[in-house]
């Protein structure tokens, strides 16, 4: 991998590690993110991260009310006031909750940060060799520079329409605070994103240790069985027999640490995405309501008949809000598609339990090794409802909610361009 590539990749991580400091998400006192064994929580910054709540709860009235009074747009008809009360009030709020969150659970979010770092000295210790270690090490891969990627991709992308607006409305030349208020409100959904980044960053990282236990998993198996099979080859010479016992039980106690750190990331789990649940929740609110608005608007400037006999000719399509509507998508797709893929990752562990468990003959299999898999598989069983990621119990993270997303869209689009066609027909 060009070593361009992760010195930016590295740069734009440092950036959002900063943007989440001065936003008020993280209280860290740790200035780079890079080879730390322990998050410290900072005094200071949490004290900031209290005052930005109480500057974004105190100025978001204020900045509402002052859109309303200068964007004309608003005030034309009920329907635009209340897609104008989507796109500015819903997010002030959404904010300001995220604010909230991350303010008054901020000994928990480090603590999580902590327990994965912890996880991930605890598995290196684990690996008995040099290529899993290696691998366990190596986070730049090209699975993980590509979501990271997307990530960044998706906050440029979702500034387009601000940006536009500030661009192209008349009244930002003439009101500075108008001007003030619309940066303000990017900066709320900035704030959201970034706290659903940390949730895509953390499941990233969560998922790489999850991979390695379930790596090495199997790699226990499999030397298990080899030496249970070779243990049948061997016959009755007692000294070869006492060395695959003593070996059994050392695998066994393998074994019984790895379910150990199996279960620290299991709680690691559900801690990360309970933190985030508030946010999912508002942020799958809020991204197909902008999206379809936007596609609806699109169509409505471009060939809605009402727009041709009032100018005579249609308007070019809206490029920037194609960009937004690209990267607030793209951006749901980071909260919804690494949440289900951890739930495979969890469950394969069960698969490749199995599967390695029904291998060993049960006369050569020593009492530990035999009841630390017993054990093993009573809890993946047991903990089964743990795997489902869910938004505050109201739906899951995963696959068929994004189909469901992308088919109410659809659906209500159609019917808001039927609407229009019997309305100016």
């Amino acid at each position: 991998m060009p070593r361009w590539l992760l010195l930016l990749g590295m740069s734009a991580l440092s950036l959002m590690y900063s943007l989440t400091r001065v936003f008020g998400l993280l209280a860290t006192a740790n200035w780079s993110p890079r080879g730390v064994e322990r998050v410290r929580q900072s005094l200071y910054w949490r004290i900031h991260g209290w005052l930005v709540l109480i500057f974004v709860g105190a100025f978001s009235p204020f900045a509402f009310w002052c859109i309303y009074q200068r964007m004309a747009f608003l005030r034309q008809n009920l329907i635009l006031l209340l897609i104008g009360f989507n796109r500015y009030a819903l997010l002030l709020g959404c904010a300001a909750t995220t604010l909230w969150i991350h303010c008054s659970k901020q000994a928990e979010i480090i603590g999580c940060l902590n327990r994965l770092l912890r996880c991930r000295r605890q598995l290196r210790r684990l690996m008995h060799t040099r290529v899993l270690r290696d691998s366990l090490d190596c986070l730049a891969t090209r699975a993980h520079i590509l979501e990271v990627v997307v990530l960044l991709s998706s906050f440029i992308l979702s500034s387009a329409q601000p940006i536009q607006i500030l661009r192209d409305e008349p009244e930002v030349r003439n009101n500075f605070m108008y001007a003030c208020s619309l940066v303000f409100v990017y900066t709320c959904q900035l704030i959201l994103q970034l706290s659903l980044g940390l949730y895509t960053l953390a499941l990233l990282f969560l998922g790489h240790l999850v991979r390695h236990s379930n790596l090495l998993l199997a790699r226990i198996l499999d030397d298990a069985g080899n030496i249970l099979e070779n243990s049948q080859r061997a016959g009755l010479a007692p000294n070869r027999q006492q060395l695959y016992r003593n070996q059994q039980k050392w695998l066994a106690l393998e074994l019984w640490r790895l379910l150990d750190v199996h279960q620290q990331l299991l709680k690691l789990h559900r801690s990360i995405c309970s933190l985030h649940a508030v946010q999912a929740v508002c942020f799958v609110g809020y991204v197909p309501l902008e999206c379809m608005i936007h596609l609806f608007f699109t169509y409505f400037m471009k060939y809605s008949k009402f727009i041709l006999r009032k100018y005579g000719r249609s308007f070019p399509l809206n490029y920037y809000a194609i960009a937004f509507m690209l990267g607030l998508f793209a951006n749901l797709l980071l909260v919804i598609l690494p949440s289900y893929y951890s739930e495979k990752r969890f469950s394969r562990t069960r698969e490749t339990l199995k599967g390695g468990g029904l291998a060993f003959p049960s006369g050569n299999t020593v009492k530990q090794l035999k009841h630390t898999m017993l054990y093993y598989g009573l809890y993946l069983k047991n903990v089964e409802y743990i795997f489902t990621v869910s938004a505050c119990g109201l739906f899951k993270l995963n696959n068929v909610l994004l189909f469901c997303i992308v088919e109410a869209m659809l659906n209500y689009l159609m019917i808001l361009i039927q609407f229009d066609k019997v309305l100016n027909q």
